[in-house]
């Protein structure tokens, strides 16, 4: 069973890793890139080309770092 976070929920979540665990947000950005490259891949087990599509905010920050570290894997 997978759990989904509404968007609010995960402003919270983000806010409470920053500023009560002390987590830097920019550590948040790439762990979160990091997820979203390595399933990227893992789901086109082929080189071939992907598209990231990113917006403002931070979630288009964790899509540019996904996007960066895809690059830099070829």
């Amino acid at each position: 069973m997978e759990l989904l976070a509404t968007a609010e929920q995960m402003r919270e979540f983000d806010r409470r890793a920053i500023d009560d665990l002390r987590i830097p947000g920019i550590l948040l950005m790439e762990n979160a890139g990091r997820a979203v490259a390595d399933e990227a891949m893992r789901m086109t087990p082929v080189k071939g080309r992907i598209s990231v599509l990113c917006g403002p905010g931070n979630n288009g920050g964790d899509g540019f770092v996904a996007a960066r570290l895809l690059e830099a894997h070829g």
